[in-house]
């Protein structure tokens, strides 16, 4: 177990961490936060394959980190519904700011003489 091997990080974290390396996994749950949406506004809103952005969403949702918040008739098939997530989390926008802020200071650091 990660949490075993890093002092500090609980199982969910790492689990949370795990989750969040698919490189559109951490744009869909910046979006869910503004406000929810289906894997169809989604994949347009991102300029993503739709397959791609609900294949993500599920696992977002299966993860925990995303959640169902309404159904509704799919406008192009009543017949259908079109499933509506919002993020269980706000802070995504902070973490996004906290790893730029990691990287920036490691680029420092290796652009600067010996």
């Amino acid at each position: 177990m990660l949490s075993e091997r890093v002092e500090g990080i609980s199982e969910q974290a790492a689990r949370i961490l795990a989750e969040l390396r698919h490189p559109v996994r951490m744009p869909i749950l910046l979006a869910l936060e503004e406000r929810p949406r289906s894997a169809s506004e989604m994949a347009e809103d991102l300029g993503e394959a739709f397959d791609r952005v609900n294949h993500a969403m599920r696992a977002l949702s299966a993860a925990g980190l995303i959640e169902l918040v309404r159904q509704e008739p799919a406008g192009s098939a009543p017949n259908l519904l079109r499933r509506v997530y919002g993020s269980r989390y706000q802070g995504w926008h902070t973490l996004v700011q906290t790893l730029e802020a990691i990287v920036a200071t490691g680029a420092d650091e290796r652009t600067q003489p010996a």
